[in-house]
Formats: C-alpha cells, sequence, structure tokens
C-alpha cells in the first residue's frame, strides 16, 4: 500500500506545487517544521546524556512528582512525542510502572500547549524569521565542533532555527495563499462545523504526526483570516486525538506495559475530545473568561485558541487524576497478556525497539529479558533432570525430593526448547547487535557483549541437560541400584544449583547473591570431586560396565559444563545489579 500511496501523493504535490508556488511555501514551511522538532528532539536525547532518564527514574514516585514531571520537560523540550518514547521505554523496562507512565502523558499534555502560547503570542506577531537564521547559524558552528556535546547543542539550535523558519513560512504561505483562495468561505457554523474541522484537526495531526504543528498551522490560518475561530476549536480538539497515533505505533515495538500506556493515552484524549465537543459552548464562554483575566483582547483569536488548548488539557488532567490507579487496572483488564493467543512468557517481555535510542534502558531491558530467558530454561532443565518444578518450594531434603521422582517425567525437550527459549534467545541476541551498532559507549558496547556471553552461557546449559536427559531417562528407575544412584548425584547435584539460581534471576531481596554463587562453586567442585570417587569405586568392584562408566563420566562432565555456564551467567547479572545499586547510592 505504501509503495503506491507515496508516489501517487508525490506526482499531486509536484503537480501543486508547479501550479501554485503559495501552496510550495505553505508545504515548504509544514516540512521545516516538523524536521526542526525531530532535529531538536535528536540534539535534547543525545545532549542529555542519559540526564532526562536518570531524571525520570528518580523524580517520579509518586502521581503528582510524574504529572510534573510531564509538564516540566515537554514545555522544555516542545516534544511531547520525545517524552512518550522515553516513558513507553522506561515502563517496558520496568523501571517506572504504569500508574508513573500515565501521569507523565498527562503532563505531557499540559506541557504540549505552552507551544501554542510561544507561537501565538510571539510567532504570528514578530518577524520571526531574522531570530531564526542566526540560531541556525550558530547552530551549524556548534555542530561542526568535535565535540559530543557541542553537535548535540548544535543540533538543538538548529531544531529551534528550523522551527522559527517554519513558523515564517507557514504565516507567509497563508497569506500569500489568501490572494488566490478565500479558505474562510468554507468556514461552517454551529455544531457542524465544529465536527467537520475536528476530522480535519484528527487528519492534518496524523499526517505531520505531531499536534503542535497543527496548532502552529490553526494559528497561522487564524492570523491569516483563513479560517474562523469556532472552526479552529474543533481543529485544535481533532489534534489531541490525531496526535496519539504516535504513541500507539510506537507502542507496537513495545511490551504489553508500552501497550497499556499507548491505550489510556488513546483513553484520555477519546474522553477529552467528546467532553470538549459536547461542552464546547460553555468551553469558548469559560476562554473568553479567562482571555479577559489574562488581558488578552477580545479578537486576538491566536491566543484565546491556545487558552483553550490548555484549558481542556488541565480540565481533564484534574478530572481524571483521582482515578489514575483505576485506569490503570481498567487497561490491564482490557489488555492481557496474551498474543495472538500464546502465553506472553512464551516471547519477549522487556526488550522493544523503542529502548534502542536509550543506553541505560537498553542496558536494563536486556539484563531483564537474560533472566526472563533463565526462568524459562530453569522451568525446562528442571523437567530436564526429571523433577517437577513445584518442587522446587518442598520442605523435604534435596534427596528426599530426588528420590520421589524415581520414574521418568513424559515431555518433550525439544518442543519446550522451540516454544519457549528459542525465539526470546534469537531476540535478544538480535536487539543487543542493534544496540551495539546504535552505541558509541564503550561500556554500554561491553555490558551488552556480556549480556550476550550470559545468554548462550544458559542456552549450553540447556543443551547439555538435553545430553544428559537419554541417559538419565533410562538409569533414574534402573534396577541396577549402583548406576541409578550416579544419576540420582547429578540430579540431587543441579536440583541444589537450580534452587540458588532461581533466587538469584529472581532477584530475591533476602538473597545474599554473592554468598549464593560461592555456595554454587562449592557445590560444583565437590560434585566433581565425589563423582568421581564415586565412579572409581564402582569400576573397580565392577558393579557396573565399562561401558556404563563411560556414559556416567560423559554425563558427569555435562553436570560440570552445565554449572559452570549457570555460574557464568549468574556473576554477570550479579555484577550489572551491584553496578546499578552502586551508581544509585552515588546519585542518591
Amino acid at each position: 500500500m505504501q509503495k503506491i500511496f507515496i508516489p501517487i501523493i508525490s506526482i499531486f504535490l509536484l503537480y501543486v506545487f508547479f501550479k501554485n508556488e503559495n501552496v510550495l511555501l505553505l508545504c515548504a514551511g509544514i516540512a521545516i517544521f516538523i524536521f526542526g522538532m525531530v532535529v531538536m528532539g535528536e540534539g535534547f536525547r543525545t545532549s542529555s546524556g542519559g540526564t532526562l532518564e536518570k531524571f525520570l527514574r528518580k523524580h517520579t514516585s509518586t502521581k503528582i512528582k510524574s504529572i510534573l514531571f510531564g509538564v516540566a520537560s515537554t514545555t522544555f523540550m516542545q516534544s511531547s512525542t520525545l517524552i512518550s518514547l522515553v516513558t513507553i521505554s522506561f515502563l517496558s523496562a520496568g523501571l517506572i510502572d504504569l500508574v508513573q507512565g500515565i501521569g507523565i502523558i498527562f503532563g505531557s499534555q499540559i506541557g504540549t500547549t505552552s507551544g501554542a502560547w510561544l507561537v501565538a503570542g510571539f510567532g504570528v506577531s514578530v518577524d520571526i524569521e531574522k531570530y531564526a537564521m542566526p540560531i541556525i547559524i550558530f547552530g551549524v558552528i556548534f555542530l561542526l565542533q568535535s565535540s559530543k556535546k557541542s553537535k548535540s547543542l548544535g543540533q538543538v539550535l538548529i531544531g529551534i532555527g528550523l522551527l522559527f523558519l517554519g513558523v515564517a513560512y507557514i504565516k507567509d504561505g497563508f497569506e500569500a495563499l489568501g490572494n488566490d483562495f478565500d479558505l474562510s468561505q468554507y468556514s461552517i457554523e454551529g455544531a457542524k462545523g465544529v465536527l467537520v474541522f475536528f476530522i480535519v484537526g484528527i487528519i492534518v495531526a496524523v499526517v505531520t504526526q505531531s499536534s503542535l504543528a497543527t496548532i502552529v498551522l490553526t494559528i497561522a490560518a487564524l492570523s491569516a483570516e483563513q479560517v474562523s475561530y469556532q472552526n479552529a476549536l474543533g481543529i485544535v480538539i481533532g489534534a489531541n486525538l490525531g496526535t496519539t497515533l504516535t504513541a500507539l505505533v510506537s507502542s507496537l515495538g513495545s511490551n504489553i506495559e508500552g501497550r497499556r500506556l499507548a491505550f489510556v493515552y488513546l483513553l484520555f484524549n477519546a474522553i477529552l475530545c467528546i467532553l470538549s465537543i459536547v461542552f464546547i459552548k460553555q468551553l469558548a464562554v469559560l476562554v473568553n473568561y479567562e482571555a479577559a483575566i489574562f488581558g488578552v483582547s477580545f479578537n486576538n483569536y491566536g491566543l484565546k485558541l491556545a487558552i483553550f488548548h490548555s484549558t481542556i488539557n488541565i480540565i481533564m488532567v484534574l478530572t481524571l487524576y483521582p482515578f489514575i490507579d483505576k485506569i490503570s487496572s481498567l487497561s490491564k483488564k482490557i489488555i492481557k497478556r496474551k498474543i495472538g493467543g500464546q502465553d506472553e512468557e512464551d516471547d519477549t517481555l522487556y526488550i522493544n525497539s523503542s529502548s534502542i535510542n536509550h543506553e541505560n534502558v537498553m542496558i536494563e531491558v536486556t539484563r531483564k529479558e537474560i533472566c526472563h530467558l533463565y526462568a524459562n530454561a530453569s522451568k525446562i532443565m528442571t523437567l530436564g533432570i526429571h523433577v517437577e518444578l513445584s518442587a522446587m518450594d518442598s520442605d523435604l531434603s534435596l534427596e528426599d525430593v530426588i528420590n520421589s521422582y524415581n520414574m521418568p517425567l513424559e515431555f518433550d525437550y525439544e518442543e519446550l526448547y522451540q516454544k519457549r527459549i528459542k525465539k526470546i534467545y534469537g531476540k535478544i541476541i538480535n536487539f543487543i547487535v542493534v544496540a551495539q551498532s546504535n552505541t558509541t559507549d564503550e561500556k554500554t558496547i561491553k555490558e551488552l557483549a556480556n549480556f550476550q556471553k550470559a545468554a548462550l552461557c544458559i542456552v549450553e546449559a540447556l543443551k547439555d541437560v538435553k545430553h544428559l536427559q537419554k541417559n538419565m531417562t533410562k538409569h533414574i528407575s534402573s534396577q541396577n541400584i549402583d548406576i541409578k544412584n550416579g544419576y540420582n548425584q547429578i540430579r540431587t547435584t543441579l536440583f541444589a544449583q537450580f534452587k540458588i539460581l532461581n533466587k538469584i534471576f529472581e532477584e530475591d531481596e533476602n538473597a545474599s547473591e554473592l554468598q549464593s554463587i560461592e555456595q554454587l562453586e562449592i557445590l560444583r567442585e565437590k560434585f566433581d570431586v565425589n563423582a568421581a570417587r564415586f565412579l572409581g569405586n564402582l569400576l573397580k568392584t565392577d558393579k557396573i560396565s565399562p561401558l556404563l562408566g563411560a556414559s556416567l563420566i560423559n554425563d558427569n562432565s555435562y553436570t560440570y559444563q552445565i554449572s559452570g555456564n549457570l555460574i557464568e551467567a549468574a556473576k554477570i547479572i550479579i555484577m550489572k545489579k551491584e553496578n546499578t545499586i552502586i551508581n544509585a547510592n552515588n546519585k542518591s
């Protein structure tokens, strides 16, 4: 569809541009404005060096703080899209919860209205183009410097300059277009007009992917008397709903929490639009009253439009604030942990495309996904030694647990691997490769490489358990008590280690992780010594044949490798977790 749609639109625009230069001027202004937003947002993202993300994680502990963060960050960066992407990334990584994410999105709805005030109060009444040029020149000077911070500052300045330049072109485009077309003749009075231009607002916001760009267009059209004030109100309401497309599209690459947040974002704007249309007359009266308080003249429709935009968003946030927890619960009930009928734990839970742009997020989601990979692998490995997972919570001794499972369990090892491991492992490796190519920070690249090693260790351990399975299935119910004891020794050691490892990967707060690693290594070395002694005694006394002895030697070797791989993976997870705690303590 896209392959057909884009060429058709391009040909149509070329024809329109050739026929009317004023349309070209207007469209150029829109393009420059949107490109300026993209450049400025990228500059802010890279210049912050993770500061925005760190501040978000530290200062959104309550609903009020979350809302204030959304207001302040969006007002400062003039990009609710950037803030929503960062929020979705943190939510997907589990660094903030859904209630905090909702608070940030609510706050960004208020913060994004500040752009309309700047444009209405400054952009249409001042020759903004003469400010744009020097800002762009200084931006280019900084961009050409070798320092990363200077380059980022250059991007921010160029973005701001392009925003100003875009506003100037849009304003000039509408004024020039008025000489050829009188768009005001298409104005529609009453409720019908609000509804029609509400749809126009949705379409323009979807095309520009920016409510601010849509409002800038509307204010410029108002200034040029190309659209009526009442119809402009409808456009602003529609822009609020249309801009949610960006969050919805972003949520497709995130996990279930990101999709829940996008649902709340859509719900917020849908309710806002319905109430704004229903109470449009009352809101218009309220705006006139507010305008009088602020000293805005009755005919200054640009500023009144900015007041209207702020008013409807602030009222909506104040109305829904007491119900944030209930809205969070509602989103969880509607968007459940199912994807196409498949249990979500069979797929990745944390890594997503929106995490690639934030170094500390990409590290955290990878770590969590490795823990998720181990959780799935642990269930299969426990079955692989013919013990049910529920036995992990048993109060019986290790030996009693193993002895109670003296018959093989029936399950398809390969099917479980394909269903619960292969897809997750493949996505983790792919994410790490892409993430490494998306950063120049050597520390981040090294940490991601360590996580790749941890994932490989888990999968290798899982494969070695599969190698054990054939002989273990045959001998745990054997009449030969000696060979049976040999394999039960393997089962006891691995089961003991799985119990310790589960606490590490589940991040059990009661577990002393360094002590746990020491316990794992002691168990491993103790098994190696005891297994060799046990096997030597069996062969010396001819209690088992050399052929059975060779099999047991191989399986003891597999056990030692399984233990080593899982310990290595656990060390990597613990090392990253400790570094995170140390960094957090240093910041506080």
